[in-house]
């Protein structure tokens, strides 16, 4: 026993997740997959679940604590990729603008010419923790919405029912896609699509679909924008070897390995100095590498973890170049655009107001258990959606919150929750 005693923590039996002193039990997470029915139970669906619990209790307990969640080192977590992005962006633009100007006065006939397409669409989500009855439900509505459109009703009208945050908005606007951009079954739908037309229910690893090509007239000024920023982003690529070359660019030794490491777990890389590619005048850290892997997918991390020296190589030479620009910005004097860091402010204010509408935040008892306990009764009954946080922003608030994730302790409610749902089958309740 004593021989043992160090493999395990007593204290943490029965626990499938811990924050600060807030516990989820096993026998709670069991209850939730539950109600949560009809879900997968096995760990790839509900480790989401019990991440959220984790993040939504850091969030909470920060907040009473007194943590300035508006204050500026809340806000560059929330919105870093932003801010780099606009910075390189408006770098581009003030670099390569007059080369790229007079292609894209030529916007209708690259259009027409359809090579380069702007495709809007509608999506009913499925993944990983979708059940079949659910991905069922899910076909049956994307086919409905696609009657709507058969019958007369609008575009618009089927966008409101898109399960796309991000692009519903924006009339639920994906971006403009050259061949080979798209996921294979998108692309084949996408490709055959004539302006004005609307594409059958397809599906892809994110859910179903249905595809819209606007025409011309509809979309003239967003086309443009959006050529106008490809362009600049193909001819930025194509000067990248020549300013590596001209600035002495060199991929530190065994950085490709360093990079594989980082891809497998960057949460614990995001304060690493370590040098991976250097130039005259400035480096790229491993600590940049972590924060811009917390933007990639799941899959294509573990792709970037397996791939040949070679190719991690590449994605040095990638990643530090667009570092290389932002110090030579920043050295410049260059700033983000006040519109832009007016947006992006607000939408961090409106992501705290959500989470402080969900978690009580500003409630006299604050920070409140029961609040937690009634949002994520809401996310697995469906009444409330599963929203993610910006991913540095929730990891700079589990950096300052005691946390762990016990991944014996989901298995073991995934086991009870199996057992709950059996015993109600032969009484007549619900079964899985």
């Amino acid at each position: 026993m004593l021989w043992l005693a160090p493999c395990s923590n007593l204290s943490d039996r029965g626990l499938a997740a811990r924050a600060g002193d807030w516990t989820l039990t096993e026998e709670r997470l069991a209850e939730l997959l539950v109600l949560a029915q009809p879900f997968p139970l096995d760990s790839a669906a509900v480790a989401p679940l019990v991440d959220l619990w984790v993040a939504s209790a850091a969030l909470s307990q920060r907040a009473a604590a007194g943590d300035s969640l508006q204050g500026t080192e809340a806000r560059e977590a929330s919105t870093w990729l932003e801010r780099r992005e606009g910075i390189l962006n408006a770098d581009r633009r003030e670099r390569l603008s007059a080369s790229v100007i007079p292609r894209v006065t030529e916007a209708e006939t690259v259009f027409s010419e359809g090579s380069l397409r702007l495709i809007a669409h509608v999506l009913r989500r499925v993944g990983p923790e979708t059940s079949s009855s659910e991905r069922l439900l899910q076909q049956r509505t994307a086919d409905r919405l696609l009657a709507t459109i058969a019958e007369g009703g609008g575009w618009a009208t089927i966008v409101a029912e898109s399960e796309d945050i991000d692009s519903r908005s924006m009339g639920g606007l994906l971006g403009l896609f050259g061949p080979g951009e798209l996921p294979t079954t998108l692309e084949r739908a996408a490709f055959r699509l004539e302006p004005g037309q609307v594409s059958a229910v397809t599906q892809s690893a994110q859910g179903f679909h249905i595809l819209y090509r606007p025409r011309y007239a509809e979309v003239e000024t967003i086309f443009r924008e959006r050529l106008f920023d490809r362009l600049l982003m193909e001819a930025d690529a194509g000067a990248a070897a020549g300013v590596r070359g001209a600035r002495n660019f060199t991929v530190s030794p065994g950085a490709e390995v360093v990079v594989a490491r980082i891809a497998e777990d960057p949460a614990e890389w995001l304060d690493s100095r370590q040098v991976l590619a250097s130039w005259d005048g400035g480096s790229y850290a491993a600590g940049t590498t972590a924060r811009d892997f917390f933007f990639f997918p799941r899959e294509t991390l573990t792709e970037i973890s397996g791939a040949d020296p070679e190719a991690r190589t590449g994605l040095i030479n990638d990643l530090g170049t667009r570092e290389l620009r932002l110090v030579d910005a920043a050295e410049s004097g260059m700033t983000l655009d006040p519109l832009i860091e007016d947006m992006l402010a607000l939408g961090h204010d409106e992501e705290l107001e959500y989470w402080s509408r969900v978690l009580d935040l500003n409630a006299d008892d604050s920070p409140s258990r029961t609040a937690l306990a009634r949002y994520m009764e809401s996310v697995v009954a469906r009444r409330e959606e599963a929203r993610t946080m910006p991913p540095l922003f929730e990891a700079w608030l589990l950096d300052r919150t005691d946390t762990r994730v016990r991944h014996r302790g989901i298995l073991a409610a995934i086991v009870t929750a199996q057992g709950m749902l059996r015993d109600a089958g032969t009484t007549g309740g619900a079964g899985t």
